[in-house]
């Protein structure tokens, strides 16, 4: 799960803005639409059942609906009411509920461009053009990147609080490590207070850091006693960001129990590094009753603060599940092992192995 900023596209039915007249009643006014709008709202989630499957099906089932029906209506409104005021927010709604895949992607291009084409409303304009410099992004497939309308937003909205987002996005599509750096650079000069900034010094700091000394020590949240990597030396340690509410992260949790079975008793020991809610929010009493309930061994850092806790933060982690892998020396030996444990675990204790004295 990630705690940036992206597209969320939502499936939805697409077609073009100036449709044919005879797709509208004639009777219809702008009034008599802005009030079905109205009438037409998101369903609110109930938080208690967000672990029902069944319940967030049919959740996300009823809001691609009103999502659709929503689009209908702004759709025709603008074909009605081009100059409304209101299609400064309604539009780009329409737009980030819209399914972009293959080719509904270009038709949804084509709508906001015929949209920026006439539009006069200053706002509409900018939002088009961040709309569009998302979906751009999205539908790339070129590791060079079109910079094109991220410059375009840019230049209209120089201070809008998006735009460094914006410009990370475009810089997490790159291969090129120069241009890469490029872009951070210009986030770090341009948005120094932007909270991407963290997550920019955080991703520097993972490359910087791989083959040098891992520092963390922390209370077990379950057992109360000290945990440190220092203590762990002559160990392989998996370090685990993750939390409770995190599907992906629940949903790997038997293979992580599985991977722990096999190799602990052979010199491997995990880390828990939890990004539950801060405790008056129930986030200790969740981490705790998770651990309880499945059984989970290893030790659990819970650090209070969900995303915004400071040893996750400083680490740049921004999505998760994320796990790092520390050698037998203490040394991190990559910040990309998700996915990667069943190969790294055996080559790292081989290594240890090999480097052990001969009889000892």
């Amino acid at each position: 799960m990630r705690r940036l900023m992206k597209p969320t596209w939502v499936v939805t039915t697409l077609g073009l803005l100036l449709a044919s007249a005879s797709a509208f009643a004639d009777d219809r006014t702008a009034e008599k639409i802005l009030k079905e709008l109205d009438e037409v709202k998101v369903p609110d989630v109930d938080r208690t059942k967000v672990k029902d499957r069944a319940y967030v099906q049919e959740y996300i089932a009823k809001r691609q609906e009103v999502s659709k029906k929503r689009g209908a209506l702004i759709q025709e409104l603008y074909k009605i009411a081009p100059n409304n005021e209101k299609l400064a927010t309604l539009l780009p709604e329409r737009w980030m509920s819209s399914d972009p895949a293959q080719d509904q992607g270009k038709a949804l291009l084509a709508e906001i461009d015929e949209v920026l084409a006439h539009s006069k409303n200053e706002k509409l304009v900018i939002e088009g053009n961040f709309v569009k410099a998302q979906l751009k992004l999205y539908l790339s497939s070129d590791p060079k990147v079109d910079m094109s309308p991220v410059e375009a937003f840019l230049k209209l909205a120089p201070k809008d609080p998006r735009a460094p987002s914006l410009l990370y996005a475009a810089s997490q599509r790159l291969t090129d490590e120069s241009a890469k750096k490029a872009i951070e650079e210009r986030i770090l000069n341009d948005f120094p207070n932007s909270s991407i900034v963290d997550s920019i010094k955080g991703s520097r700091r993972q490359r910087e850091s791989v083959g040098k000394p891992f520092e963390l020590e922390f209370t077990d949240a379950v057992k109360g006693s000290t945990v440190s990597i220092n203590g762990l030396k002559g160990k392989v340690v998996v370090v685990d960001f993750w939390a409770t509410w995190c599907g992906p992260c629940v949903a790997e949790m038997p293979k992580m129990k599985e991977i722990y079975g096999k190799y602990h008793d052979k010199g491997v020991e995990f880390i828990g590094v939890s990004l539950d809610q801060p405790k008056e929010q129930g986030g200790l009493d969740a981490l705790k009753k998770y651990v309880k309930e499945n059984e989970i061994a290893w030790p659990q850092y819970y650090q209070g603060n969900g995303w915004s806790s400071e040893f996750s933060k400083k680490w740049g982690i921004n999505s998760i599940p994320s796990m790092f892998v520390v050698d037998a020396e203490g040394k991190l030996f990559s910040v990309e092992a998700r996915g990667k444990l069943e190969t790294m675990i055996p080559e790292l204790l081989a290594k240890k192995s090999a480097a052990a004295p001969a009889g000892g």
